[in-house]
């Protein structure tokens, strides 16, 4: 008999837990794929003096935004102003343990970022998958101006600075900074108790920050072993570390995406010092065609190398040949790269496409246009073709 299905759990706290902490390993997840884009934000902190950190460098300079993951069982739930500051709305605020209170809540505790990190803390964030009370964000407003008609948050604004920086005088310009970073994230729709929402939205902001196409299977395994990165760095030990390997160690980079991504780290690197603007995209497609090509890993590599070779010829060639012939041989170049695609892109086919070039008439009008360099001109191609 099946008894222990027939009696109430005693115990399900560890997986509402669970649950939680997955959601928080999403919303990290999700910030990180901001990397793609190659812009401000260049590493994602887990579980690192908070749920998360996000690390932009702007103009040279490094800011920080930390968040604060907190959820709810029900999608009706909300949040109030007791259960983010720890603040009544009623008596006095005279006694350490009220202040303290407010400084342990969940907006306290991000606060105190506001003032250990000064100017370097660019904002810090309170994101749900529920929404907030009107009145929490009456109180965030209020606090960002310096004013109030509530005597409860008139007072919480005239200590600020003794409840959040009890050890440390603050100037009247630094509290004002400080009160006025903030800010509410309500009803994210990609955190939940299973992958599928993140999945979706995975999906869409790879493609937004950096125009890589992936199919249905791709999404699955790559929303999985993002939030599994996330885990990972949000559990390894920090004990003893040095400062950069705390990075390696907490931090997701460029380098731990383009793996979740299965783009070669090397190919990228060469295509992205070869000056390539959309060196991600371009490494995905090269990689993707010629692996179905069976070309191993380290021809792939030496294809990246080609393409910018070949790049930065054409680029030469704009100021040497006239416009008529380069046109002539790009239009050859890209009538071989489409029969080798519709023939079924084998590699022995892509090396007769090359001798076909080098001696075909126009290819013999410009006799410095070697293997390498027709190999990456025809790679340059299945890029071209592949993004549009």
């Amino acid at each position: 008999m099946d008894i222990i299905h027939e009696k109430a759990p005693r115990e399900t706290v560890g997986r509402d837990t669970m649950v939680r902490f997955r959601m928080q390993f999403q919303a990290a997840a999700f910030a990180a794929l901001e990397i793609l884009s190659g812009k401000e934000v260049d590493r994602i902190y887990c579980d690192y003096h908070d749920d998360f950190v996000v690390r932009r460098t702007v103009a040279g300079v490094v800011e920080y935004h930390f968040f604060q993951v907190k959820t709810k069982g029900r999608a009706n739930q909300q949040w109030d102003v007791d259960g983010v500051f720890s603040l009544k709305k009623t008596g006095e605020l005279d006694t350490p343990e009220k202040l303290e209170a407010i400084r342990s809540s969940i907006a306290g505790k991000l606060f105190v970022h506001t003032v250990e990190f000064g100017d370097q803390c660019r904002a810090v964030t309170v994101l749900s998958n529920v929404h907030f009370k009107d009145e929490v964000y009456d109180l965030v407003a209020d606090l960002a101006a310096g004013t109030s008609s509530k005597k409860y948050v008139r007072q919480l604004i005239e200590k600020f600075a003794a409840i959040f920086s009890p050890d440390k005088v603050l100037s009247a310009e630094q509290v004002e900074a400080a009160r006025k970073k903030l800010t509410l994230q309500p009803n994210v729709q990609y955190i939940g108790d299973t992958l599928e929402a993140f999945g979706i939205a995975a999906h869409n902001a790879i493609w937004n920050h950096s125009e890589i196409e992936l199919h249905q299977h791709e999404v699955e395994r790559i929303a999985k072993s993002l939030v599994a990165l996330v885990e990972e760095k949000s559990c390894a030990s920090i004990s003893g570390l040095s400062e950069a390997d705390i990075d390696l160690t907490t931090g997701v980079g460029l380098d731990d995406l383009l793996r979740v991504l299965s783009i070669s780290t090397q190919v990228y690197q060469t295509l992205r010092q070869g000056g390539d603007p959309a060196a991600i995209k371009t490494a995905s497609i090269l990689q993707r065609k010629l692996k179905e090509a069976g070309t191993p890993d380290t021809m792939i590599e030496s294809a990246s190398r080609a393409k910018v070779s070949w790049d930065v010829w054409m680029r030469n060639a704009r100021h040497t040949f006239p416009d008529f012939t380069l046109n002539v041989l790009l239009e050859e170049i890209d009538k071989k790269c489409r029969a080798w695609l519709l023939g079924g892109g084998a590699l022995a086919d892509l090396e007769k496409c090359i001798t076909e070039l080098r001696e075909s008439p126009i290819g013999k009008q410009f006799p410095a246009l070697d293997v390498d360099l027709l190999f990456g001109a025809l790679c340059a191609a299945i890029v071209r073709r592949a993004a549009r």
